[in-house]
């Protein structure tokens, strides 16, 4: 038996591939985190989305692209590999079964994903609904003995505060951080990313691709509430996390933390730090190779 079989589409779609991809996000980590948080935030989803993307792509066989690219496999046709159908050589006949079930395993993983993903945003909303949130402007207040104040939904995006934080010094900062998420679609994004890294659970690394999308998506909103409001009136509301992190009820449909300890202390830092910005132009330059970079990986994989 050949270990031809290392090269077929099925292994590389579902772990050359994405073993690839993450590697090369972990090589350009040091990179990565020299530019702005919103760079970050989506070079890190960009990453998350391309493995399944290259999944998506159909096979065209009046492509000229078939015969740059002849390893392109028929996916959106099933793949599977008739040679092995009879074939007495025991070994080859384990290798296609492992061709077949490295065809069907991501798809299977990713349904299975989207599901749970689905049940705890379904989860979320309950908890949300069970506090009766009273609409206040484009807030929604609770009452509620725990400290409360996340962003939920996916669409329809809803700011939810207890009162006493709504009612707290550092509520201004509070509100503004996250109608930064709100106007973002931070949930959105972070959601799928969460599912689609999720799915690959065989392919190593690809936790911290996750932890970079929460972590890069809350400096998005501290730096968006820094330049409403100022530095100062962050930091109190980032030191009121802080102090009451052990406390604070927050909602999995959010954004959320990973380690809330961990991630409140980064940001600390970025906010002490002064603010990353780059020119328009060097910032769209920057999407722009991300993108090109990754519709390559799409195309070629």
């Amino acid at each position: 038996m050949s270990i031809a079989w290392l090269g077929y589409p099925q292994v590389v779609l579902a772990f050359w591939g994405p073993l690839a991809v993450i590697a090369g996000w972990h090589a350009a980590k040091p990179v990565v985190r020299r530019l702005p948080p919103r760079e970050r935030f989506l070079l890190a989803v960009l990453v998350s989305m391309t493995p399944f993307l290259a999944m998506s792509v159909p096979y065209l066989p009046e492509s000229p692209l078939r015969d740059a690219v002849p390893w392109r496999a028929p996916l959106a046709w099933g793949i599977s590999n008739p040679v092995f159908v009879g074939a007495d050589d025991l070994l080859t006949v384990v290798a296609g079964e492992v061709l077949l079930l490295l065809f069907v395993l991501p798809i299977a993983s990713l349904a299975a994903s989207f599901a749970l993903g689905f049940a705890q945003v379904v989860r979320g909303a309950r908890r949300v609904a069970a506090l009766m949130p009273e609409r206040c402007d484009d807030l929604w207040l609770v009452r509620s003995g725990e400290k409360v104040a996340c962003t939920v939904g996916l669409f329809r995006l809803r700011i939810v505060l207890d009162r006493s934080t709504a009612e707290s010094a550092a509520a201004a900062a509070i509100i503004e951080h996250e109608r930064a998420h709100a106007r973002a679609r931070h949930p959105l994004w972070i959601f799928v990313a969460t599912c689609l890294l999720r799915a690959w659970w065989w392919i190593p690394g690809k936790h911290a691709v996750l932890a970079e999308v929460r972590l890069s998506a809350e400096l998005w909103a501290d730096e968006r509430a820094r330049a409403a409001l100022g530095a100062p009136a962050v930091a109190r509301a980032l030191r009121a996390q802080i102090d009451a992190v052990a406390g604070w009820d927050l909602v999995r449909a959010g954004t959320g933390f990973l380690d809330p300890h961990v991630e409140l202390v980064r940001r600390a830092h970025a906010l002490a730090a002064p603010p990353k910005s780059l020119p328009v132009w060097r910032a769209w330059a920057v999407r722009a190779v991300a993108a090109l970079a990754a519709g390559l990986v799409v195309v070629l994989l």
